[in-house]
């Protein structure tokens, strides 16, 4: 089974963290830090539901990432872990997956706090927490 899988964004990330290097590891470190879902806007309706004080799963594209290992340093610098174990961006698939609480809603744009992705990075998708 190999066939190509192909995503279309259906938005971006307006975040302050341009690298890696700055970049918290998850969205508990950085509850303080306000960031940014640009939504295309044809998916503008795909928002209708969406409110302020709830929270999504945002899916998202690790663009920078490149090659993966198989094991490695939980949050960067733990125990060692198989890959499957952790949330580290460099993956066979890079896919990331963030919780956040959005704080506010206006027109395509989302604001949230919590952000753990860097300026730019393109949204797959986002769902609801059930």
């Amino acid at each position: 089974m190999d066939e190509e899988i192909v995503f279309k964004p259906i938005g971006y990330i307006k975040s302050p963290f341009e690298d890696v290097g700055n970049m918290p590891k998850s969205t508990r470190e950085s509850m303080d830090v306000e960031a940014e879902i640009i939504i295309n806007e044809e998916y503008l309706e795909s928002m209708s539901s969406m409110e302020a004080g709830e929270e999504y799963m945002v899916l998202f594209y690790f663009h920078k990432s490149k090659g993966f290992k198989q094991r490695v340093p939980f949050m960067g610098n733990g125990p060692i872990k198989g890959l499957f174990s952790t949330h580290a961006p460099n993956r066979p698939n890079p896919i990331g997956v963030s919780t956040i609480k959005i704080k506010e809603i206006n027109g395509n744009v989302i604001k949230f706090n919590g952000v753990d992705m860097l300026n730019g990075t393109p949204v797959l998708d986002i769902k609801d927490i059930l």
